[in-house]
């Protein structure tokens, strides 16, 4: 009997930044920092083909007991009711687990866990306050349905969190405000080496101030006025998205990539990046650019960039939604961001600055230290004497 069972969606074996969203990622980090503080680990995770419905990544169980759609909440988190463990912890986001037609199955799906007795967590990974869903959010971040109606749906999914999950997590304290009594535990941040920089450079083929957008790419993440600065500042930047489209847009017949990358010959583009080269990317960009215009969720990017030691820069709202230093934010004006990406490129001793700067939002985001967060979560909510040993193996 497992002492904690995650529900999410997992990477396929031998990934860690697998998977068809960033959350995926993020709960293999999590189940695996769980792990290693002692906690017994059973991760419920939607059918992949190719994947066995049971096995073993490490210390982790994971089991693949539903597939994405309609009923997949109510199935998903009736299989982790099954594995008997006193706290089962949800990750959510809006249609992670099959698009518009599996949002109302998060009332049934939640309910049940409750009526059965199980301490269930919700952590909101993607949290947006309903008063601001307006015409522009819709079209930010391609929703087919009017604002009116995209402004209702995502109020119910955030007061039914509130009303039925014995305890919600958000990773920022700015989203208190459109979540009020949730738990802030930040997103964690990996320990992992780092590639020597000059290296990684060689091996990427890099001979110039090189700016990085990194991660799935869409349009809610403000690409274009960070691809417009990079041409404005002429042949001294080299800016470089590197990641594949965004699987919410794949086959939906959304052509935002291709678009971006004819508009924009000047960059870069990757496609996915594997595994492997992911530590390269970091250690040799000289810059780590988040220009989101309205953040909704926590960066897995981001948190990337400062396990990695990368100098980052953010927009005001970027800035403001995870409490960053004054220091990294830059206008998002094209013709203004040039200006200071030349600036850093001819000033290696602007970019230390950011480079310190940045490292103080490092401070408790470690991974072992959010899971022992997360322990003290269930510890709180489940009932402990289920527990092997009468109490959850924390550390």
């Amino acid at each position: 009997m497992p002492d904690v069972t995650l529900v999410s969606p997992y990477p396929r074996a031998g990934e860690r930044h697998g998977g068809a969203s960033g959350v995926a990622s993020y709960t293999a980090n999590l189940a695996h920092a769980l792990a290693g503080e002692g906690a017994d680990v059973t991760v419920v995770a939607p059918f992949e083909d190719g994947e066995p419905e049971v096995a073993r990544d490490g210390r982790v169980r994971v089991e693949r007991r539903f597939g994405r759609g309609p009923g997949a909440l109510p199935r998903a988190l009736r299989a982790a009711r099954e594995t008997g463990a006193p706290a089962v912890h949800l990750q959510h986001e809006t249609f992670l687990y099959g698009g518009p037609s599996s949002v109302p199955g998060l009332v049934t799906g939640l309910a049940g866990l409750r009526r059965d007795g199980a301490a269930g967590v919700v952590t909101m990974h993607h949290v947006v306050d309903a008063q601001t869903v307006d015409r522009r959010f819709t079209a930010l971040h391609r929703v087919a349905a009017p604002a009116a109606v995209a402004r209702a749906g995502l109020d119910v999914v955030r007061t039914s969190i509130r009303r039925l999950a014995d305890r919600v997590i958000v990773h920022e304290p700015a989203f208190t405000r459109a979540v009020p009594g949730a738990t802030v535990v930040p997103h964690g941040i990996e320990t992992t080496p780092t590639p020597p920089r000059a290296e990684a450079r060689e091996r990427l083929g890099l001979d110039r101030f090189t700016v990085l957008c990194f991660g799935f790419v869409a349009p809610y993440k403000g690409l274009e006025p960070a691809l417009d600065a990079a041409r404005l500042a002429g042949g001294q930047v080299e800016l470089v998205v590197a990641g594949g489209e965004h699987p919410r847009l794949a086959g939906s017949g959304d052509r935002y990539l291709d678009e971006l990358r004819a508009a924009h010959p000047h960059a870069r583009f990757t496609g996915r990046v594997p595994d492997a080269e992911v530590a390269d990317w970091f250690a040799a960009a000289d810059l780590a650019l988040f220009l989101y215009p309205q953040p909704v969720s926590a960066s897995g990017a981001l948190a990337l960039a400062l396990a990695h030691g990368t100098p980052v820069a953010m927009s005001p709202q970027m800035g403001e939604t995870t409490g960053a230093p004054r220091a990294v934010v830059v206008p998002t004006d094209p013709a203004p961001l040039a200006l200071k990406l030349r600036r850093l490129a001819a000033t290696p001793a602007a970019v230390d600055v950011l480079r310190t700067a940045a490292a103080d939002l490092r401070a408790d985001r470690t991974w072992p230290a959010v899971a022992r967060r997360h322990l003290g979560i269930y510890e709180e909510v489940g009932d402990a004497d289920r527990a092997a040993g009468g109490r959850l193996r924390a550390a």
